[in-house]
């Protein structure tokens, strides 16, 4: 099956789409209900979870705004230091996040961008993360995601992530939560 291009996408495409926003929107609700557990297990083994740093650049460095893998990034995590941080947040340790934020993560823009012989597919979404902690603290998060998913029991594994924040500075006190 190839994604469609035309501006009317075939009816295969169509249901594709369907099952990846559905995918999508559940791991939302995964991480706004706390259920970081379960959220965590739609992530596969080989997951890299990539946030880099985005700066303002102008004139020859313009195009060079987000940092290379390798390089500095808020977030760089594989399965393992992923679910790590998930178990710390569960300790009451995490005092950054204790009492949890409440977040809403708001998904849309939701498009295939490739479909590989292999069944993975590419998928690109924009995001809005709205962050609420004790009773002054609120942020809001936006950006696009990135993702490369593959085809697991009837549903789909996440294998890649990357998250790039619209903000050049990130001015909240700490990024305790999940993109």
């Amino acid at each position: 099956m190839s994604i469609a291009t035309s501006t009317q996408p075939a009816l295969a495409d169509m249901n594709l789409w369907f099952q990846v926003q559905t995918f999508l929107h559940l791991e939302a609700r995964l991480l706004d209900d706390h259920k970081l557990d379960e959220w965590v297990a739609l992530f596969d083994e080989d997951l890299r979870y990539w946030m880099p740093l985005v700066t303002n650049r102008t004139g020859r460095d313009t195009g060079k705004e987000i940092s290379l893998f390798g390089e500095v990034a808020h977030f760089d995590d594989d399965k393992t230091s992923l679910s790590n941080r998930v178990k710390r947040l569960s300790t009451g340790m995490a005092w950054s996040e204790t009492p949890a934020s409440r977040t809403r993560h708001l998904i849309t823009n939701v498009e295939v961008m490739a479909q590989n012989g292999d069944g993975t597919l590419q998928v690109r979404s924009n995001f809005l993360v709205y962050r609420s902690h004790l009773e002054y603290d609120f942020e809001l998060f936006s950006g696009a995601r990135h993702d490369s998913l593959r085809p697991a029991d009837g549903s789909w594994k996440i294998f890649r992530r990357d998250i790039l924040l619209d903000q050049a500075v990130v001015t909240q006190k700490n990024l305790g939560i999940f993109f």
